[in-house]
């Protein structure tokens, strides 16, 4: 029995350190990703900077924290860093932490 919480424990340990090292992961954004801000509109659409534009089917936004959300729960006028797919269409969007967006 002994063994069997030992176990557990060292298992229980190894789980919740890979969990903060996933969380603490940087993010990639690439150097050519867009940069502008994001409002959201009826889905395909988006305003960027003002401008309506169209979302790929498969969009994906991602978080500060690295979790993706849907593009109703961007807050208006979040500044983000985007990349566009073969179409013209935003395909990913990351939003920016205000460090982020103060970089150029």
């Amino acid at each position: 029995m002994r063994i069997v919480s030992l176990l557990a424990g060292a298992l229980a340990a190894l789980l919740i350190t890979t969990s903060a090292i996933a969380q603490t992961a940087a993010r990639k954004i690439p150097a050519n990703a867009l940069r502008g801000t994001y409002t959201a509109a009826t889905f395909p659409g988006a305003y960027i900077d003002g401008k309506l534009v169209q979302m790929a089917p498969g969009v994906r936004i991602v978080t500060p924290s690295n979790r993706t959300i849907p593009p109703a729960q961007v807050p208006p006028e979040t500044p983000v860093r985007y990349e566009l797919d073969a179409q013209g269409k935003i395909r990913m969007i990351w939003m920016l932490t205000p460090e982020e967006a103060r970089k150029r």
